[in-house]
């Protein structure tokens, strides 16, 4: 199947280094990046579930996205499955979560991945949210001990921001050696002041997930956030040296979303 490329390329363009995710064409992960190669810094590889491990890269894909980085064409950074729950009271769905970041980062480590951006997801294994905050951020903290046990590198790990206030979980995500990912579009969707969070955790953010939402759904262009919030985030961008990932899942939302990216970069 043939499909239509980014008209420009946006390499080196900016201070931070641009990447959008791996489910831009509806497709595999090789040709995705093969699409985008060319035109970002980075492609996030987004590995939605842990259960059936069908978006796992397979050795022929490591192979593939090896070649792309030892050719220099491409870098990655990588978000772990989203359905692990590191704080969950179940000690064997804890620990399966453990050994999915284990299995994960060991498969790709290869890759020489950026980053590999982690949720602390307050539900637990019915869906619900956690209600005993010290209860769970306990057993989060031993997740992340056990971790390190493991060998996980602490320095490549990005705590994104979910729905619930990051202070609970800023102590743990410092003493452990964790940085940042500052995912704008979950701050704003869940009603956070997004410039404490820009002001107060950038300096420890490595990668960035800008999106847009509307109308309660999240990753839509940025193009649909409103004047000021865009002025907001690009007067923080100015002297923001990590990862900006672009995280929508359409060629159409990554094209408006570019070209946003852009015009507003040139206005401030």
């Amino acid at each position: 199947m043939e499909y239509t490329p980014l008209p420009k390329s946006y390499k080196k363009m900016f201070p931070f280094k641009l990447s959008t995710t791996s489910y831009i064409y509806p497709d595999h992960i090789i040709p995705n990046v093969t699409m985008l190669a060319p035109f970002v810094d980075e492609v996030e590889l987004v590995l939605f579930e842990s259960e059936s491990q069908d978006n796992y890269p397979d050795d022929a894909q490591i192979k593939g996205l090896m070649n792309f980085r030892l050719r220099q064409d491409i870098a990655f950074n990588i978000h772990l499955p989203m359905d692990i729950l590191l704080g969950d009271e179940n000690e064997e769905i804890r620990t399966k979560a453990i050994s999915v970041v284990k299995t994960v980062t060991e498969r790709t480590l290869g890759l020489n991945p950026s980053v590999y951006a982690l949720h602390f997801d307050l539900r637990n294994r019915n869906g619900r949210g956690e209600t005993d905050i010290e209860a769970w951020r306990r057993r989060l903290l031993r997740s992340v001990e056990e971790m390190a046990q493991h060998g996980i590198d602490a320095n490549r790990i990005a705590i994104e921001t979910l729905g619930y206030p990051f202070e609970w979980i800023e102590d743990i995500v410092e003493r452990s050696g964790f940085s940042i990912c500052l995912d704008i579009g979950h701050i704003l969707i869940s009603g956070q002041d997004l410039k404490f969070y820009l002001d107060k955790y950038l300096p420890k953010t490595s990668i960035i997930h800008l999106h847009g939402f509307q109308n309660g759904i999240d990753h839509l262009g940025i193009d649909r956030l409103p004047d000021p919030t865009l002025k907001l985030i690009f007067s923080h961008l100015r002297n923001y040296h990590g990862i900006v990932s672009i995280e929508v899942f359409s060629i159409e939302d990554l094209k408006k979303s570019l070209v946003t990216l852009e015009e507003e970069w040139g206005r401030r």
